[in-house]
C-alpha cells in the first residue's frame, strides 16, 4: 500500500521536475472513439492549455500520424495523454515534436495477434493491417527510444478468451507491458473503464505536475 502511494502521488520518482508555463496537453483517443472520451478525465485534471486531437480509424496509421503532426507542430512543449492506440500515436509524436512526458493508457505496444488474424476477415479494415505484431506503425515504435517520463496505465480486467493471453478486453497486459522504458502502473479496470476512473485522472494530474513544477 506504501509504495502504491508513492507512485501514485509521485513521491519517489527519478525524473526531476522543469518548471515551465506554456505546456499543451495533447489528448489523444483510441480507435473508433473521440476526443470526447476523455471527458471525465478533463473534468478531473483540469489543465490550463490542451489540444483534442481527432481523427478516422478508416484511415491507416500514418496519415492520421501526418495529421496529427500538422495540428500541433510549432505549439510545444507538449505532455501527451494516449488512450489505446492514441498512446501508440502519442509515442510516434516524440520523434516530431517536443514533448516533455507521457501518459498512454492500455496502449498495445507490442501490438495485437488479434489484428494478426483479424486482418483476413476484415482485411479492408485499416486498424487490423496497422496494430498486427508486425507492422509498420508497432515495429518503428518499438525503435523509438524514449528520453523523457513515460508512464504506461496497465488496465488488468475484463478477460476475453480469444486475445492470446490475460487481458482488458481489448489489449493483452503482455502487451501493454513490453517497454522497458516505461514505467507501469497496473489498475484493476477494463479497457474502457479506464476512461471514467478517478485513480487514472489522478495518476496523470501527478505525472503532469512532475515536469511542470520543479521538485521540492
Amino acid at each position: 500500500m506504501i509504495n502504491y502511494l508513492k507512485n501514485l502521488f509521485g513521491i519517489n520518482t527519478e525524473y526531476a521536475g522543469q518548471e515551465t508555463d506554456n505546456v499543451n496537453v495533447i489528448w489523444i483517443h483510441g480507435a473508433n472513439q473521440t476526443s470526447l472520451s476523455f471527458q471525465y478525465i478533463r473534468q478531473q485534471t483540469n489543465f490550463p492549455k490542451e489540444i483534442f486531437v481527432n481523427y478516422s480509424s478508416m484511415n491507416r496509421f500514418n496519415d492520421n500520424l501526418d495529421q496529427i503532426v500538422e495540428e500541433v507542430k510549432g505549439r510545444g512543449p507538449h505532455f501527451v495523454i494516449g488512450h489505446s492506440l492514441g498512446g501508440l500515436y502519442a509515442l510516434h509524436l516524440t520523434q516530431y515534436i517536443r514533448v516533455l512526458g507521457g501518459v498512454s493508457i492500455s496502449t498495445p505496444f507490442a501490438g495485437s495477434s488479434t489484428a494478426d488474424w483479424a486482418k483476413y476477415i476484415v482485411p479492408n479494415y485499416p486498424l487490423f493491417r496497422d496494430i498486427g505484431r508486425k507492422a509498420d506503425p508497432i515495429r518503428v515504435a518499438q525503435e523509438i527510444t524514449l528520453t523523457v517520463p513515460w508512464t504506461q496505465i496497465v488496465s488488468t480486467t475484463g478477460q476475453v478468451p480469444y486475445h492470446g493471453g490475460p487481458n482488458d478486453g481489448v489489449v493483452t497486459i503482455e502487451s501493454m507491458k513490453s517497454r522497458k522504458d516505461m514505467e507501469h502502473f497496473e489498475v484493476p479496470h477494463t479497457h474502457y473503464e479506464t476512461m471514467c476512473s478517478d485513480v487514472v485522472a489522478e495518476i496523470i494530474l501527478n505525472r503532469y505536475r512532475r515536469i511542470t513544477s520543479p521538485r521540492l
